[in-house]
């Protein structure tokens, strides 16, 4: 499953629509959800989106990536007028942080850097790059749980700094774009479900026998899948863990190690 955010209704409602998504009842925002996506909408602000990213990644836990899509502004310099930009770099205004999503895969649309701010801006930043109000706070959330490359951010540019934006025709407009969208997403979907088909049979009897959050279970994936290319052994594996998981967390993160020096040695 894919997770997409969102920070405004005006944002969610064309990507319900086009994706063909079905409201889940009794949430604590707004929710949407297919069996290929789960769309939430998180309020604006870094914090709101920090908060519903991770409370979703809870929630639901068999999300396998994440894309934050929405609007941002940006100086005239940087981009036209209702175009995407996929986000190679994102920093926080308040605090300095830079984040980096890895972009492994091929994609369509022009990339640029954002800046997330805590108010909105009406003149340049300075920064060569789109602003928005929840990026970085979406992104430090998925990344608790995922790797940078299952993390993605969409903007597309609804005005130019401007003080004020006309809603009718901003909303038409980004109805349209969404379009423009649907077949990146549902790559991105083909992917995630062909990582779930191609995941190895010692990860799921290692999920069996070991207690793993989100993170943790995605890098012993990637290491079995490369102990496993090398030719490694899979009894040699078998051999360390037990029969059930252990009950201490102590003994838990130990084993951990334990696997995860034979499998990457």
């Amino acid at each position: 499953m894919i997770l997409i955010t969102t920070a405004l209704m005006i944002e969610a409602n064309p990507i319900r629509n086009a994706l063909g998504l079905r409201a889940v009842a009794n949430q604590p925002v707004p929710v949407f959800q297919s069996e290929t996506f789960l769309l939430v909408v998180t309020g604006t602000g870094a914090q709101k989106a920090a908060a519903l990213t991770g409370w979703a990644l809870g929630r639901f836990p068999a999300i396998q990536a994440a894309i934050n899509i929405g609007f941002a502004g940006a100086p005239e310099a940087v981009s036209g007028l209702h175009q995407w930009h996929r986000v190679n770099a994102v920093r926080d205004a308040s605090t300095g942080r830079l984040h980096i999503p890895d972009i492994l895969d091929k994609h369509p649309f022009a990339e640029a850097a954002l800046l997330t701010v805590g108010q909105p801006v009406s003149e340049d930043t300075g920064m060569d790059g789109l602003v928005d109000m929840e990026g970085s706070g979406f992104f430090e959330a998925a990344r608790s749980c995922l790797s940078p490359d299952r993390i993605l951010l969409l903007k597309w540019v609804s005005d130019h700094l401007d003080p004020e934006v006309d809603r009718q025709s901003t909303m038409e407009a980004f109805t349209k774009a969404i379009e423009e969208i649907l077949p990146f997403l549902k790559e991105q979907a083909i992917g995630t479900r062909q990582l779930v088909k191609d995941r190895p049979e010692l990860l799921d009897i290692v999920l069996q026998r070991l207690r793993l959050t989100q993170t943790q279970t995605q890098f012993m994936e990637k290491w079995i899948c490369g102990y496993l290319a090398r030719k490694g052994d899979p009894e040699r594996i078998l051999s360390v863990l037990p029969d059930q998981a252990p009950a201490r967390k102590l003994d838990n993160t130990r084993l951990y190690e334990v696997l995860k020096d034979v499998l990457k040695g």
